[in-house]
């Protein structure tokens, strides 16, 4: 055989993983195929403590998430991919926050249950992760958006003592600002963030880094690590001619400025460019907020 035509692979971790693609595609390795077979067997709470165990924003994520899983499902290659993530809203309306049952993931806390694939990085590995070295260092957590509070929580979880400072005067970065209410009610996300606050997590509002309150400043103050959690509220500019003028918006600072109750005079014709989940919530509330001025 010669070399120059065939290419030899040892396979490693990183090899198998992808050999699942719905988990290798999400961002935080939700076992999603385990979930899905224990929708399928009638196994609802164990289905939901598998969804819950890397994700403490399961029950947002079942709403808004974009659902890669869903693009790289092999069942999508014979006809439809499963419909990943309307499973996990199933199964969280049922036992997550905003259910009559949400102390189910509790037992998650106290590692009681099988969270699916334990070589992950799930909420039993983090419990049993509590060692002398993580009691009473401080971890300083800069942004309280859904990375900054997911990093709080894994922190929390442990051992170590969690500070978060929020530049603005509520914790949930876009999920707050930038996602609309019709698409993602507010109560879901406040009781995420109240669950990871439950974990003995601080949380410090209008407390913005600038020129007076720096890494410097947090390291005075006895934080042994930061963790900068910032940014994903910077729209992107469009590299044409034209794109400074008076009625050009970008999407992100409309959907801000609205979520803030201000008023945003949009004319009577609105041009959305782009066809991603940001473009349509422009879109559905360019088209709200032009009814709602006309009932005025």
């Amino acid at each position: 055989m010669s070399g120059s035509r065939y290419k030899t692979i040892i396979p490693d971790i990183e090899f198998w993983k992808g050999m699942i693609p719905c988990q290798a595609a999400c961002p935080i390795k939700t076992d999603a195929g385990r979930y899905v077979q224990l929708i399928a067997q009638g196994r609802y709470e164990e289905a939901y403590l598998t969804a819950r165990s890397p994700n403490p924003f399961a029950s947002v994520c079942g709403r808004i998430c974009a659902a890669p899983c869903e693009d790289q499902c092999r069942r999508g290659k014979i006809d439809a991919p499963i419909s990943i993530r309307a499973l996990k809203r199933f199964v969280c309306e049922r036992y997550g926050v905003e259910s009559m049952e949400p102390d189910t993931q509790n037992k998650l806390f106290e590692g009681g249950t099988e969270p699916g694939n334990k070589t992950l990085w799930h909420l039993p590995v983090l419990t049993a992760s509590r060692t002398n070295v993580a009691r009473g260092q401080k971890v300083a957590v800069v942004g309280a958006g859904p990375a900054g509070l997911s990093c709080a929580h894994d922190l929390a979880l442990m051992g170590y003592e969690v500070t978060i400072f929020e530049a603005t005067d509520m914790p949930g970065g876009m999920m707050v600002h930038g996602i609309p209410e019709f698409r993602l009610a507010r109560s879901i996300i406040d009781k995420e963030i109240d669950k990871v606050l439950s974990l003995g997590v601080t949380l410090e509002l209008n407390r913005p880094l600038d020129e007076t309150f720096g890494l410097r400043e947090l390291r005075e103050l006895g934080f042994q690590a930061v963790f900068l959690s910032v940014g994903t509220q910077r729209g992107r500019d469009l590299q044409i001619e034209g794109a400074d003028l008076d009625g050009v918006i970008k999407a992100i600072d409309f959907l801000i400025n609205v979520n803030h109750g201000y008023r945003v005079n949009l004319g009577r014709r609105v041009l959305v460019i782009g066809g991603g989940f940001v473009a349509f919530d422009a879109a559905r509330l360019a088209l709200r907020t032009a009814l709602e001025m006309e009932s005025e």
